[in-house]
């Protein structure tokens, strides 16, 4: 909420030999006269997306090709003439195919061999450009949508409290992430780095997720021993089997039902989930044993390790004597699948992964994951693939996501707000934070309204940000 920014201005993360080769040959093209003469601030934000989109996508963009899309620079008359000087300096290079318009693809590019594996350096911009004035705006806008939406937590986000021990941050970066095959995790961890360092950052609530998104949602774990707010430390309380606790909620519905807001925000939300109907319609046919087993180990908190040791006794999972494991699985690379192995450190985080892969499946998928989990879940696969029957394909996650944002964000994280307005209150997604001050406060009054809210009680964990989070080798 108080965020300023300058409409003039635009910050962008490009490595200095890219930014200062940039600058020489935007200064060339310039001097001999071509027409038109081409700005280095909307040249820099063009090209610095093919580090900052895949920095936002973990899972993604494997093979190193970025979709840019000309829909979103509709507003910059001159779109073409920038990517053909980019593509023709060999700053990036075109993808020639996999690009249709009757499809809605976009065209991809992938940086210069000479630029891939460089790191990033913050770099703040100014001109007069009416295109940089609207990329402005856009992020004014979407902090606008997000102030009305929950102002009782983007009043806390706040640039000049936020702040970073930029020097051991950066240390700890070098350190932990040197050399090549880590780029693009120690950009990740520059981007958050200089972000906060600088000031430069926004907010925005809107998309399917409904979910609100600051510089803290990015954040990489490691990185959180180093902020502070108002010189004050951190704690954080997440909900443990986030999602699998959610859906736990669902099926409480279906073998006892009874009022509370998740039901009333089903059965009154656009996703048309009735859950009374459900009811009626699985009454008598389900096993309600099979049903409470697993509710029970996801309010326990064990649900991701005993699973996880199904998937390892079912041959999916395997581990090293480092107790990293690993899931062979198909990755797509351009128009191509190949098999690699995913790496995973510990057995809550591979079977966490395998988990909401099985649930966000489409209905029609039939992996071996899949099998594991009807083999052991019969009836949860079962209700599951009745949710998602004949649904579009992302509606399951975004079901799932829709719950926790109403839940943490417009109930939770409110209640709280209103009856302890001093208190600094931030969130990610499953979590809420706050300074160490208010750390018993946040803990009572989070588990009370998670209660009235699921009619469940989850597990919650807490995480202080002061201390330091081990490093896997």
């Amino acid at each position: 909420m108080k965020i300023t920014i300058n409409n003039k201005q635009i910050a962008v993360w490009l490595p200095n030999e890219l930014f200062n080769n940039l600058r020489e040959q935007l200064n060339q093209y310039n001097e001999l006269g071509n027409k038109p003469k081409l700005n280095l601030a909307i040249a820099s934000y063009i090209l610095n997306l093919m580090y900052y989109i895949p920095l936002k996508s973990d899972d993604k963009y494997n093979d190193d090709w970025i979709p840019i899309c000309s829909d979103s620079f509709k507003n910059l008359k001159y779109f073409t003439t920038y990517i053909n000087f980019l593509v023709e300096n060999e700053f990036i290079i075109k993808h020639d195919k996999d690009y249709s318009t009757s499809s809605k693809k976009c065209r991809r590019y992938k940086l210069g061999s000479c630029y891939i594996d460089l790191t990033l350096t913050h770099h703040t911009l100014e001109d007069n450009a009416y295109y940089i004035k609207k990329i402005n705006l856009f992020k004014i806008d979407r902090m606008k949508i997000a102030d009305a939406k929950c102002i009782h937590l983007t009043k806390w986000l706040n640039p000049e409290l936020l702040s970073i021990d930029y020097n051991n941050a950066i240390k700890h970066t070098n350190l932990n992430y040197s050399g090549k095959r880590n780029t693009k995790k120690r950009n990740k961890r520059v981007f958050s780095i200089e972000s906060i360092h600088n000031k430069s950052w926004s907010y925005s609530r809107e998309g399917k997720d409904d979910r609100l998104h600051s510089i803290l949602t990015s954040l990489p774990k490691d990185l959180r021993c180093y902020i502070k707010y108002n010189n004050e430390s951190l704690i954080a309380y997440d909900i443990k089997n986030s999602q699998p606790f959610i859906y736990t909620t669902i099926l409480n519905q279906l073998i006892n039902p009874n009022v509370n807001l998740i039901n009333c925000y089903l059965n009154n939300s656009n996703h048309m989930l009735y859950t009374s109907i459900m009811s009626d319609l699985f009454r008598g046919t389900l096993n309600n044993e099979e049903i409470q087993s697993f509710i029970t180990q996801v309010l326990d908190g064990t649900f991701y390790e005993e699973y996880g040791k199904l998937l390892y006794l079912e041959g999916l999972l395997s581990k090293d004597v480092c107790n990293n494991y690993y899931l062979t699985t198909p990755t797509k690379y351009s128009n191509s699948w190949r098999i690699e192995l995913k790496k995973f450190e510990g057995l809550r985080k591979a079977s966490k992964y395998v988990v909401l892969q099985t649930l966000y499946s489409s209905d029609k998928c039939h992996s071996k994951e899949i099998k594991v989990f009807k083999k052991y879940f019969p009836e949860i696969f079962m209700i599951t693939q009745f949710i998602k029957k004949g649904r579009e394909k992302n509606f399951f996650p975004i079901l799932m996501q829709n719950i926790e944002a109403n839940c943490l964000l417009d109930y939770c994280t409110a209640k709280i707000a209103k009856k302890h307005p001093n208190m600094p209150l931030f969130t990610i997604h499953d979590s809420i934070i706050t300074t160490s001050d208010y750390q018993s406060i946040l803990e009572e009054e989070f588990e009370k309204y998670l209660k009235l809210y699921f009619g469940l009680t989850p597990k919650l964990e807490a995480e202080s940000w002061n201390i330091k989070v081990p490093i896997a080798s």
